[in-house]
């Protein structure tokens, strides 16, 4: 395990000020602990909508075409028609971006993808980017990611980021051989082990603190939305029999995904190795530059030396 570290300053050894809540904020929680007492069963529906959200204002993003790109058809999605591919001569590597974020946060990867040969694709999820809709769900995003890979034919590499890691190993896992057995490499940058992970800290957040009855009602909710308990969407259990090599790249101080998550995903996974990041967080992961050219060099199948991976500026 590699540890690269920020070119920023270290972060101060003194813990930051709690911000106070919103009133907003403020009220909310206190709905939801009214509702728990009262009305467990709309208080969940309700709490679950707000976890299914994408957008937290706002609509559709204004279509552009990025730069270098030309769209190509997703077919058999009702949720996301069309992607970006930035056409090159070898396999496809298709760029899979987080919850709340949009196609445009995986960009960086695009150059130098196209320089080693590879072919990029992206696309903007269900509610995300210029996708319509405001909430969506784990099922939508991952049936998105099997179309696009289905579409594209030859898709031979994913990267996923956050909860995009979620939805590409389901998407693996729910395709047919051909499609499967064509992905030769996976990268998760920043990944959580599982949905009910992700909606344990998020309903336990000092801003929810939801009720047990209320996150009792979610998980019914959720079941509902997406056809399946929100535990099949699992990393650890969908990408269990895999054997292609993954690369988990983590920061130690990601502040929405713990590195307890990507230290269980080595555990779980046969062909995994941890790169381990320090200060660039959840998101500022996908901009730097010695973070790219380690998931470069892994998808081409070298190995990174130590001075690839000193810190730079971007």
């Amino acid at each position: 395990m590699t540890n690269i570290t920020s070119s920023s300053p270290p972060l101060s050894q003194q813990p930051a000020a709690t911000p106070a809540l919103s009133i907003g904020a403020g009220l909310a929680k206190a709905g939801y602990q009214l509702g728990g007492m009262l009305v467990p069963g709309l208080a969940g529906r309700i709490a679950a909508d707000a976890f299914g959200r994408s957008r937290s204002k706002g609509g559709r993003t204004l279509f552009r075409t990025p730069l270098g790109a030309q769209t190509f058809d997703i077919a058999g999605n009702e949720d996301v028609r069309h992607g970006y591919l930035w056409k090159n001569h070898g396999p496809t590597v298709l760029l899979v971006h987080g919850w709340g974020s949009d196609s445009s946060s995986m960009i960086g990867f695009v150059k130098p993808l196209l320089a080693l040969g590879f072919q990029v694709a992206s696309f903007d999820a269900p509610a995300h980017g210029e996708s319509a809709g405001n909430k969506t769900t784990m099922t939508r995003f991952v049936k998105a990611v099997g179309a696009a890979i289905k579409s594209l034919d030859n898709v031979q590499v994913i990267v996923g980021h956050s909860l995009g890691s979620i939805a590409s190993v389901a998407a693996i896992a729910h395709a047919d051989a051909r499609h499967a057995e064509a992905v030769k490499r996976l990268v998760l940058i920043a990944a959580p082990v599982s949905l009910s992970t992700v909606l344990e800290r998020w309903s336990s957040n000092r801003h929810q603190q939801l009720p047990p009855a209320v996150i009792g009602k979610i998980y019914d909710r959720l079941h509902v939305q997406n056809g399946v308990p929100v535990s099949h969407w699992d990393i650890s259990v969908l990408g269990a029999a895999m054997d292609v090599p993954v690369l988990v790249v983590h920061d130690e101080h990601d502040p929405v995904v713990p590195l307890s998550e990507a230290q269980r995903l080595m555990r779980s996974l046969k062909n995994v190795r941890l790169e381990q990041t320090s200060g660039l967080g959840h998101s500022r992961i996908l901009s730097s530059n010695p973070v790219k050219e380690l998931i470069t060099r892994f998808i081409s199948g070298s190995q990174p030396t130590q001075t690839s991976l000193e810190p730079s500026n971007d």
